[in-house]
């Protein structure tokens, strides 16, 4: 018999090889009688036209200069990726001003959360995406793997909404990675390089034509591996930060004939890392007392040892829910300002022994998504990640139409245990390893307190786009086309000492209520010339996202009563089961003006729109609860459905070439409204203690003081962003290339809602009315310079020096503004000789070992009893940078 996942699986497959077939079918029947030879593409032309130092772009669905290409756009090219040695998703971050990337979330900060914040968009909760990555225009589902597109022929940053074209998640902008096409000569690359940690990192590739002009091919190969900058204060012989990465890539072109182009991709990755680089701020002191947790600021006295140094720099005078103003304020430490350093001896520090109870949980594949074989054995991540599409595109003879299909699917696995306390635990005696059942320690259990969190995800997705596009080389250049885009998430976790390694089998509450959205687009882009000089387009998608609404893994399910006030319709529903589902509807225009003032000087203005539905677009966690829980749901507005963001985006830009072509710039200025921001509200209920007790006092001896968290997500905010961005490339002498590239990205709140900042704040309602966006830098730049010349006497011999440095200001932690991560400048150096095909460099990255964090944001600290501390925000989680490090990289190419 097939299980449920089986079956979906099958039909998964199933669906994808029909789509496959279907598409393949239409356009090769099509192009059956187009063997005799053809006008090239005008996607083709564009890229023969493009002189030296020209970069052509795909950022409107077709290939246009970038200079012309009226949208902010930034391009790293492969050469720009080699030079800068960029290597990894937070590498592009460092080199591309506006972007940033918070890996923390959730107590952890690893390769499994990758948030980006474009522009200074900082989605609001862990779950939504504002920037959207794709592979040769086909949507990804994770960031991490477009740098296992192994030596790409660049990587283009859409910024601002680019919906009419790239669809959904695209508020923010795009990230579209661009593979290299295989030639006709069978050649290739090596590299290697060995650095300082450990440092190992081999890439090759080959690529060649089975049969000249028709078929052609390129595969791709990386192992990578470093050991992490920082050692573990509660395990020495272990650092924090391991990573390591095995990836492989094969594209095949086919072209049946010269109007005919079949491109086939995949992407093979894994991951598997050690416990992450990360650090715990706690703004109280936690000390061990005979294996009792005592907190001084809450009991009054010191006894015992220090376990956590409280870090307060400041009392924050907060509110005792944060709901409303009348509420009773209490007082607690906070931090003001810039978060400190950490703490000496005490932080970084995680419990991560791998034990024979550790071993045995990690092998029990009851209520998993992910089977334990592909699972973390120890502490730390381990991913598996598969990506396949396919593109078409088929030139109609003398018409200048083109047609288009892209098909890609994904499968993203990943495992990952960390130790959600964060800190040394060892010392505190577990009250569930001595009971009178067993007065010298039950087997099942650690003898100590610990948090130990296992997160588990399996997503998988299919699109399907199909388009056709007209440029005749006249006035006249169109697209239109239809999307389609089906999303899951399946997860389960399993938190908490006790649970953890006593809960065999596996409690199938471990399993998370599924994510499954479902979205329909129909899109266009129309330009013409109205002049020589002028030109206007005009672009839209209409948009349809159908988000399904699931139970938990519960073995009770979920009962929906008739009358309800949530408006869902009555009935008893199994686990895993789905229950309800609302379709979203929305136009997204873009309209952008464009004149040349010159040949080589352009200047557009548009206006264009942006919608983001989170596949966390319901509220249901509390639909199980008691009357008490739904009853606190109401209290902070909590509804069922929670509506999309919306964005109206205005933009002036200019672009050219000045100084005979020495000078290449591009520079835009933006103001967008953000509106029905979506923002996490969670609440602390007490469910046994007396009227107005608040969580985290002392609690009567006649009551439990039991208490849950009660959490979602509202439509509560609205944010102006704007800003201004240049992007600077100059040659002012032969040999010497100086890159500049700034932005200013500025937010202004205009409304906001989140009880759990304003418990530990003090401000609510208006009082964030001004504040900035978190995790966003104001303020960025990056500049770098190269240097080279033939060396005098060597035949083909050539030498070379390399600065980047790249600047990010402030980053406050939450829209209190309160704390922030300091700014953060990195500079990386690089010295190399080539000759001929072989290259050898030296490098140093982080040159001046610049230790600020590089994200930032409040948390929770965990410790018995559990509540008194975890009731409101108690310490900064912090991400920790890599290090200085040396380095030698070997290059030959053949």
């Amino acid at each position: 018999m097939k299980t449920p996942q089986r079956e979906l699986q099958g039909n998964m497959r199933k669906r994808i090889g029909l789509n496959l077939a279907c598409s393949a079918f239409a356009i090769a029947t099509t192009a059956m009688p187009a063997y005799a030879q053809q006008p090239q593409s005008s996607a083709v032309q564009a890229e023969e036209a493009a002189g030296p130092g020209d970069i052509v772009v795909t950022a409107r669905k077709r290939a246009e200069d970038i200079l012309e290409t009226p949208i902010a756009v930034l391009a790293l090219t492969a050469a720009d990726l080699e030079m800068r040695g960029i290597t990894s998703f937070n590498d592009i971050a460092n080199n591309t001003p506006g972007l940033n990337i918070s890996n923390v979330s959730s107590g952890r900060s690893d390769r499994s959360f990758q948030q980006i914040s474009l522009r200074g968009f900082t989605p609001s909760t862990a779950q939504s995406t504002l920037t959207a990555t794709f592979i040769d225009g086909v949507p990804v589902a994770s960031p991490t793997a477009l740098l296992s597109v192994t030596d790409p022929e660049r990587i283009e940053i859409l910024k601002g909404p680019q919906s009419a074209y790239f669809g959904r998640n695209t508020f923010a902008g795009a990230i579209n990675v661009v593979n290299k096409l295989p030639g006709n000569d069978l050649g290739g690359s090596v590299s290697a390089t060995v650095g300082t940690r450990n440092t190992f990192d081999v890439i090759g590739s080959i690529e060649g034509a089975l049969v000249s002009d028709v078929l052609s091919f390129r595969v791709t190969g990386r192992s990578f591996s470093k050991s992490g900058s920082y050692v573990n204060a509660a395990n020495t012989s272990q650092t924090l930060g391991d990573q390591k990465t095995a990836t492989g890539t094969a594209l095949i072109v086919l072209k049946p004939a010269s109007d005919f182009t079949i491109k086939a991709f995949g992407l093979y990755s894994e991951d598997h890392d050690g416990p992450s680089a990360q650090g715990q701020l706690s703004a109280f002191e936690l000390r061990s007392n005979a294996g009792a947790v005592n907190i001084p600021a809450l009991s009054g006295t010191t006894a015992g040892s220090i376990i956590v140094p409280g870090l307060s720099n400041c009392n924050l005078t907060g509110f005792s829910a944060g709901i409303v103003s009348t509420e009773a304020r209490v007082t607690r430490p906070f931090f003001c300002g810039a978060a400190p350093a950490l703490p000496a001896g005490f932080s970084p520090a995680q419990n991560t022994q791998v034990n024979s109870l550790v071993t045995k949980f990690l092998a029990d594949g009851t209520n998993r998504y992910v089977s334990p074989s592909d699972g973390v054995q120890g502490y730390g991540l381990k991913r598996k990640y598969v990506h396949l599409h396919l593109n078409m595109d088929y030139d109609i003879s003398g018409t200048g139409v083109t047609l288009s299909s892209l098909t890609g699917y994904n499968n993203e696995r990943f495992s990952e245990l960390a130790d959600l306390d964060n800190y040394d635990s060892s010392t505190i005696r577990n009250a569930s390893y001595i009971t009178g059942a067993f007065p010298n320690g039950n087997p099942a259990v650690l003898p100590y307190w610990d948090f130990p969190f296992l997160v588990e995800r399996a997503t998988r997705d299919f699109s399907q786009e199909f388009r056709a596009s007209y440029d005749n080389q006249g006035r006249f250049r169109g697209t239109i086309g239809a999307s389609y885009l089906w999303t899951r998430a399946d997860g389960d976790l399993v938190s908490g000492n006790t649970e953890f390694v006593a809960g065999f089998p596996r409690p199938s509450t471990a399993r998370s209520a599924p994510q499954q959205s479902k979205t329909l687009g129909a899109f266009f882009g129309l330009t013409y010339d109205l002049t020589d000089q002028f030109t206007v387009s005009a672009e839209g998608r209409y948009q349809q996202d159908e988000i399904f609404a699931f139970t938990g893994g519960n073995l009770a399910g979920l009962t929906i009563n008739a009358g309800n006030t949530f408006g869902l319709a009555p009935g008893a529903y199994g686990p895993l089961t789905q229950f309800y589902s609302q379709k979203f509807k929305k136009f997204l225009p873009r309209v952008i003006a464009q004149y040349k003032f010159t040949p080589d000087l352009m200047g557009y203005a548009s206006y264009s729109e942006g919608v983001n539905v989170s596949l966390a677009s319901f509220n249901t966690a509390f639909l199980n609860g008691s009357q008490v829980i739904k009853d606190a749901a109401a209290s902070i507005q909590l509804g069922v459905v929670v509506q999309p963001e919306k964005l109206r985006n205005y933009e002036l830009g200019l672009k050219g070439k000045l100084l005979d072509g020495k000078l290449r710039f591009s520079l835009a200025a933006y103001f967008a409204e953000w509106r029905d921001q979506q923002n996490q509200r969670s609440v602390i209920v007490p469910l046994d203690a007396p009227a107005g007790y608040v969580a985290g006092t002392p609690c009567p001896v006649t009551y439990t003081c039991t208490v849950q968290i009660v959490s979602g997500i509202a439509n509560s905010g609205r944010t102006i962003v704007k800003g201004l961005e240049l992007d600077l490339t100059a040659v002012p002498t032969r040999g010497l290339e100086i890159n500049l590239a700034a932005s200013i990205n500025d937010s202004n709140i205009r409304s906001f809602t989140d009880p759990s900042i304003s418990k530990v704040s003090g401000l609510i309602g208006t009082d964030f009315v001004g504040k900035k966006l978190p995790a966003s830098s104001k303020y960025s730049v990056v500049l770098g310079a190269q240097y080279g010349t033939p060396i005098s006497g060597w035949e083909d011999g050539k030498w070379f020096v390399r600065g980047d440095m790249s600047y990010k200001s402030k980053q406050y932690t939450d829209p209190s503004n309160l704390a922030w991560i300091a700014a953060r400048t990195l500079v990386n150096f690089r010295l190399g000789v080539s000759k001929g095909p072989a290259s050898l460099e030296a490098y140093v990255t982080n040159a001046f070992n610049n230790r600020n964090y590089v994200a930032g944001t409040p948390n929770f600290v965990l410790s018995p009893p559990f509540f008194p501390l975890a009731s409101t925000y108690s310490y900064l989680s912090v991400g920790l940078p890599d290090l200085r490090t040396f380095g030698l990289t070997g290059r030959f190419k053949f």
